[in-house]
């Protein structure tokens, strides 16, 4: 009867008003519209993504609209977007649908985890469907059931409905409708509008701690890193005790001290136990004593704080994270696709700036321009590349049907051909390095003609003088080099603080005395490589702990990938140990540790592959407390 006149849309006097429950007409509605409609308008550009993910994925209307009861045991319409198959309502029928059945669009599970499906229900808010806050909308198919077996519960529509509210937020999807009335009555008897806005502020941390999840945030600071470089520098920089510290690097260390902080329900904070752990340890110890006994402690520790806080912890952060499968393969993807996305940039602004006519080639013009894409440069676009180089062809190698294989396999072609237009020397060994040992793994054909057909590129290339390839030019840069190295080294070992680094703390800049030739003066010159950089800074002792750092890393990751059982996860690992290898070339051509895209890229990869080890090696991971407290101490 209460079904069927709710249905019919009659004025039903609920029992809550017995109970001295008060209905909330007008009450606080002002700022609930306000909200909503400030809300509608900042969601527009995630609405019509969500709305077009839709459309493409799935066939029927973008918005889900379904009868809802409401104040007063009024049916109304709500309104979300759609996130199951078109027949699914009527084929799922009185009950609760499980997370893991297959009703779902391709986005709808998506959406539906996230709550993004909820958004047009701030519609209904400004419509007087909804309130932001209060008892959440039940289908009309529950109704006579619940008001059958559970006494008192049409109370709980004296008030409109809610997007949000206490039994949401102590409850869950799956909560006894029972309990979920208790709540509704302990919100109704009690709302005030400081109580509506701490549950809405609730909800929204509640909803943030659901998206940024840690993979969130790191993927956000990637993919910010690779196209919004600037983000990074001034001035967006802001000073605090003497460091310069970007929003994002700001936020890194947030996510660090968050990461601690979970940790206090255990009762301690710990460390998993990895390769790594100890050649960081020494690396900080020596760093710490360096600068005591040579009396420069600050600048050293200006450096220290630098290498730790953009590098060790990464692969911290992302080792302390919860990874599994899915994980990886989402993560190794956005970095294929952000680099076949900068590729592809860098290939449409050279289109832009040349004009090949039909006597002659692009690759043999003798005017190309060196492409940079959003990076600034083309030495700092090879290196991004050849890192993310391996993750393409593992998504070529992955792929299982033939449309996937001939989008993966263009996606490789253009990123390869992106490296050879950077028309960086070091960075087309690095890319041969990196191809080879990664197909060597792979296919042992494909190593043949990766190889081999890039040996006889650099030869036409040579043969032709294109693309900065004579043997005139090469040898040039060849003699430059070995001149600045050759410097850098004679004044390193004649400074008195040789092992420990002579020039802490100027970060980037690196300029050595070079001696002219015949009978001209010295003079200095800019020295862009980060081996040489890495020891004026720390010394001898300082870049070899780092390289114990990397190598370590690059062993325990070549040693997993031939112990994991999942041929994926042990295709990914060889692809950052190729990767790893490449990078290790990439960094004789520029200061890569104080380049934020490309360090975020290569110890966020570390981190990945350590995480693989630590987790996924069918074993349970170790860890190390670092401190015991609260109870059993």
């Amino acid at each position: 009867m209460i079904s069927l006149r709710a249905q019919r849309g009659e004025r039903f006097d609920a029992p809550g008003r017995d109970l001295g429950l008060r209905s909330d007409g007008r009450w606080g509605r002002w700022w609930q519209v306000a909200i909503a409609a400030a809300g509608l308008l900042l969601l527009l550009p995630v609405s019509l993504l969500i709305a077009l993910a839709i459309k493409l994925t799935s066939r029927g209307p973008v918005l889900y609209r379904g009868t809802r009861i409401g104040r007063d045991l009024r049916p109304f319409t709500i309104l979300k977007f759609r996130t199951l198959l078109r027949d699914a309502e009527q084929r799922i029928g009185a009950r609760l649908l499980a997370p893991d059945e297959p009703l779902y669009t391709p986005v709808g599970r998506f959406l539906k985890r996230s709550k993004l499906d909820e958004i047009p229900q701030l519609l209904n808010v400004l419509r007087g469907d909804m309130n932001l806050v209060g008892p959440r909308p039940i289908r009309p198919i529950f109704l006579a059931t619940s008001t059958r077996d559970i006494v008192h519960y049409t109370a709980r529509f004296v008030v409109r409905p809610g997007m949000t509210g206490l039994a949401q937020l102590r409850g869950g999807y799956f909560t006894e409708p029972r309990d979920k009335l208790r709540y509704d009555l302990v919100y109704i008897r009690n709302r005030t509008f400081w109580l509506d806005f701490r549950l809405v502020a609730a909800t929204f941390v509640k909803l943030l701690n659901r998206w940024l999840t840690l993979g969130v945030v790191l993927g956000l600071i990637f993919l910010c890193a690779s196209f919004a470089p600037a983000l990074f520098k001034e001035p967006f920089e802001v000073a605090v005790g003497g460091f310069n510290l970007s929003p994002f690097e700001a936020l890194g260390l947030l996510l660090a001290a968050t990461t601690l902080v979970r940790q206090i329900p255990a009762h301690r904070l710990y460390l998993y136990q990895t390769p790594t752990n100890r050649p960081m340890v020494c690396f900080v110890l020596f760093s710490v004593l360096a600068g005591v006994f040579a009396g420069d402690l600050v600048p050293r520790l200006r450096d220290l704080a630098y290498f730790s806080a953009s590098g060790f912890l990464l692969v911290f952060l992302v080792v302390s994270g919860e990874v599994n499968d899915r994980f990886v393969v989402r993560a190794t993807r956005v970095v294929a696709l952000a680099a076949v996305a900068v590729s592809l940039l860098g290939i449409l602004e050279i289109a832009l700036q040349t004009h090949p006519t039909t006597s002659g080639t692009l690759l043999a013009h003798a005017g190309t321009p060196r492409i940079a894409a959003t990076l600034g440069s083309p030495i700092v676009l090879a290196a991004y590349l050849v890192l993310g180089v391996p993750l393409v062809l593992v998504e070529l190698a992955g792929a299982e049907r033939r449309e996937e294989r001939d989008f993966w396999l263009i996606c490789a072609t253009l990123v390869i051909v992106a490296v050879v237009l950077t028309q960086s020397r070091t960075g087309l060994l690095a890319l041969w390095l990196t191809g080879s040992v990664f197909t060597w793994r792979a296919s042992r054909r494909t190593f043949r003609m990766f190889t081999g057909g890039c040996l006889f590129l650099v030869a036409l290339l040579m043969v032709t003088g294109s693309l900065r390839l004579s043997p005139g030019a090469v040898g040039a840069e060849w003699a430059r080099r070995v001149s600045l190295t050759g410097a850098a080294i004679s004044s390193e070992v004649r400074s008195h603080k040789a092992l420990v680094g002579p020039e802490p703390g100027r970060g980037a800049v690196s300029v050595v005395e070079v001696e002219g030739p015949g009978e001209l003066a010295p003079h200095r010159a800019q020295s862009a490589n980060m081996h040489l950089t890495l020891m004026l800074r720390a010394g001898f002792v300082g870049w070899a702990l780092m390289m114990w750092v990397i190598g370590a890393a690059l062993t325990a990751i070549y040693q997993g990938s031939r112990r994991v059982q999942d041929k994926r996860l042990a295709l990914v690992l060889w692809a950052i140990f190729s990767s790893g290898l490449g990078f290790l070339v990439s960094m004789a051509n520029f200061n890569a540790f104080y380049n934020p895209p490309v360090q975020i890229l290569f110890w966020g990869l570390l981190g990945i592959g350590m995480a693989i080890v630590t987790h996924l090696n069918g074993k349970r991971p170790t860890f190390n407390v670092i401190y015991r407290f609260g109870p059993g101490d």
